[in-house]
């Protein structure tokens, strides 16, 4: 049991409540969107191409907003993320153009890299870090069971009334999450000021890292380019092999359903095992999630590959956010940097993720990206873990 303060038991609640809401915006449109995009008649290169260019925005910005966090409220830029995810759904239901579709699915994923370092400042701030585990695996948990309801009231939605409703659905959660946030949470007090904190500063550091955070962008890189050449697709994939809207909805709910009941025991792991050891996990799984992704036609296996994903992301985000939180002193700065470096180096993931699918075979991004998973479980198990241990000492 986590004895807290009133003031941190109100900011765990507000961060749990925030990340409800949120969940539920946020699956809607990873299921919708792609699909969406393919029933408009776009092509998979056309899909990957709208998220190679989220991945151009997001690099170009996170330092930025590394910057922002080390030295303004970590609650106001937490809420601001989630009225983008509101304004994407929004735009995204009243146009059917690929340039604004393309702007919807930018502002959308920007949204997801700001929103990942304000939350972990926000609660690093408010609670200490030798149960930041813990507490990181109960707040995500109500994100991930309510990502586990967003696909099927999606698919719902969609199959009752049409794609605008439900984007519009969605948008309206998403700004009411926030507003809730907003109005619930306090600001954690800021222990002392960060030194040499500027934007070109930020930006500096970013591309001139220390060997720890070197090694934490390769670490980053592959997992992210990795995921990166399916992952965006998975729904139009499903769908150009013949399942419908609420039979991938029920996939992916399924998928987040394992990623809810997870992501608490893999945070209690965490404070226990270490996270870099729980990241060599996530990444093992996630290979073998790709792996079974190659065999659409089965839908055991497919069925299988969801649970994967499942345990694959309940490890990485108590273990991922645990480990910047532990290892680096300017939390916000080292989060947003690594946004920012590993969203460069998977800039042409999504569209070569589409380009080879389209050309070759659809095995090809798979394989590609199970290789790369277990190159990444390596480099947890021992670069990251030996920084790690040095932090114990």
């Amino acid at each position: 049991m986590l004895r807290l303060s009133k003031f941190t038991t109100r900011n765990i609640v507000s961060a749990a409540v925030f990340n409800l809401f949120r969940g539920l915006a946020t699956s809607g449109f990873n299921v919708l969107f792609a699909a969406y995009m393919s029933r408009l008649g776009y092509s998979m290169g056309e899909v990957g191409a709208v998220a190679t260019l989220s991945n151009v925005a997001g690099a170009a910005l996170s330092p930025l907003v590394g910057y922002l966090l080390e030295v303004c409220s970590s609650k106001l830029i937490t809420s601001i993320t989630g009225f983008m995810i509101s304004i994407s759904l929004a735009i995204v239901a009243f146009s059917e153009d690929l340039p604004m579709l393309a702007l919807s699915y930018s502002l959308f994923h920007l949204s997801i890299y700001f929103a990942q370092p304000a939350r972990m400042v926000f609660l690093s701030r408010t609670i200490d870090k030798n149960r930041l585990g813990t507490v990181v695996g109960l707040t995500t948990s109500t994100f991930t069971a309510s990502r586990a309801a967003g696909p099927v009231l999606s698919g719902y939605l969609v199959t009752s009334f049409n794609y605008a409703y439900a984007f519009l659905a969605l948008s309206t959660i998403a700004s009411t999450g926030s507003l809730v946030f907003l109005l619930l949470s306090h600001e954690p007090r800021l222990e002392k000021k960060p030194t040499e904190a500027s934007v070109s500063s930020s930006y500096r550091r970013a591309v001139a890292p220390s060997r720890k955070l070197a090694v934490l962008y390769l670490f980053a890189s592959l997992d992210r380019a990795a995921w990166n050449l399916w992952h965006p697709m998975l729904s139009a994939y499903l769908l150009n092999h013949g399942y419908s809207e609420i039979s991938v909805g029920m996939l992916v709910s399924l998928s987040n359903i394992v990623e809810a009941v997870g992501t608490p025991l893999s945070g209690r792991l965490v404070d226990r095992l270490g996270s870099s050891i729980v990241l060599a996990l996530s990444e093992a799984t996630a290979a073998l999630a790709a792996v079974l992704l190659a065999f659409p036609e089965n839908s055991s296996l497919v069925t299988a590959s969801m649970l994967f994903i499942g345990v694959s992301i309940s490890f990485w985000i108590p273990g991922y956010n645990v480990y910047v939180a532990k290892v680096f002193k300017n939390v916000g700065e080292a989060f947003a940097s690594i946004n920012a470096i590993r969203s460069i180096v998977s800039i042409p993931s999504p569209y070569l993720g589409g380009l080879l699918y389209e050309t070759v075979s659809s095995l090809v991004p798979f394989t590609l990206s199970t290789s790369m998973l277990f190159i990444a479980t390596y480099v947890a198990s021992n670069s990251l873990k030996k920084f790690e241990d040095l932090e114990e000492y």
